[in-house]
């Protein structure tokens, strides 16, 4: 595999046309273990500070001392010309930083290093995090930051090609694992996609799963229960299968809810517990919303109850809300349970 060579570059501005390096930061490194093999950090002497954007000039710290022992720009370019050599270039917007290497190789002359045309771009790699919520952008420092990320020395050229270098390391494998993924048969990418879909909720139900409980069991059993939960996901793929062709119905939810106690606030909040639920693709079933139009809960309070029981097995699901469990919500509970149906105890609708 060919190596990486990952650049950083500041600039006097934006303009690769207009404006020129401050300095190059670059680490070649092995291609298949991204470990490195040799690093350049050289500064550019300006020749053209009259065109300089001063908000790129403030934000790189140029000063006439620091900048006092720069090199020429055609003396940068060939000290860093073998770290490219053979190598596909890397770095974070890297396309920015490719423009202005161009731009100086045409400006002096010197003949560019053998490249891969391809590139490594490690802003691309971040996307998924934007996407799933975690970053507001793909820029250097909030992505770094997210994955843990030291951000000292911000806009320095070595500095930020170190960061860029980290980031793959972080984002690579994960790439690849996704890879893996695709790789798969159809309906093997359906049981981890399964897997994963539970993780999530899992997540959302108990929080995130820890592997510091200091439970401990043979590796042999923990073997066998990861083939297990293949064929579990294997077999919920089958059975979504089977409904989806058959013209699945909308998951129905069974409202368990207080309602003696208050029925005119209580049947408000089931009204608001059901459109949440709506909301979120299920049909509730909540009885308290209509039986009291025609059932007087006080004399007729059995024949409620025995219409609640009947609904509670036409449905996938009772959640139990309102904090506390009345008598009737008991035998609603223990109703569902005799018959196999999941019963979660949920938070009350703001």
């Amino acid at each position: 595999m060919r190596p990486l060579a990952f650049i950083d570059l500041e600039t006097t501005g934006l303009d690769p046309e207009r404006h020129e390096i401050l300095e190059i930061g670059v680490i070649r490194v092995h291609g298949d273990t991204l470990e490195e093999i040799e690093r350049a950090d050289v500064r550019v002497r300006p020749e053209r500070l009259d065109k300089a954007d001063p908000r790129a000039l403030a934000l790189n710290g140029y000063s006439e001392k620091g900048w006092r022992d720069a090199s020429s720009l055609t003396e940068a370019l060939g000290r860093i010309a073998a770290l490219f050599e053979g190598a596909t270039l890397a770095g974070h917007n890297v396309w920015f930083d490719r423009a202005f290497l161009d731009a100086g190789w045409r400006r002096t002359g010197v003949t560019p290093p053998e490249m891969d045309h391809h590139v490594l771009d490690t802003a691309t790699l971040a996307w998924p995090l934007v996407a799933a919520g975690l970053v507001e952008s793909v820029s250097l420092a909030p992505v770094c930051e997210r994955l843990g990320i030291d951000g000292s020395e911000p806009h320095r050229a070595l500095s930020d090609a170190e960061r860029s270098l980290a980031l793959a390391r972080c984002l690579l494998p994960e790439a690849s694992l996704l890879t893996r993924v695709r790789s798969l048969e159809a309906d093997e990418r359906a049981v981890v996609e399964t897997i994963v879909a539970r993780i999530d909720a899992g997540r959302r139900d108990y929080g995130p799963w820890r592997t510091d409980d200091a439970r401990s069991y043979p590796a042999e059993a923990l073997a066998e229960v990861l083939d297990a939960l293949n064929y579990c996901a294997a077999e919920l793929v089958r059975l979504h299968r089977a409904n989806k062709a058959a013209g699945m119905r909308t998951r129905r939810v069974y409202v368990c809810h207080p309602f003696a106690d208050d029925p005119e606030g209580n049947a408000e909040r089931v009204r608001e517990i059901c459109r949440a639920l709506s909301e979120s693709g299920f049909l509730p079933i909540a009885p308290h919303v209509y039986l009291p139009h025609f059932l007087d809960e006080k004399t007729e309070r059995e024949r409620a109850l025995s219409l609640c029981l009947e609904l509670v097995e036409t449905c996938d699901e009772l959640r139990v809300y309102g904090g506390r469990v009345t008598a009737g919500m008991r035998r609603e509970i223990e109703h569902a349970e005799r018959r196999g149906i999941p019963v979660r105890f949920a938070e009350e609708v703001a």
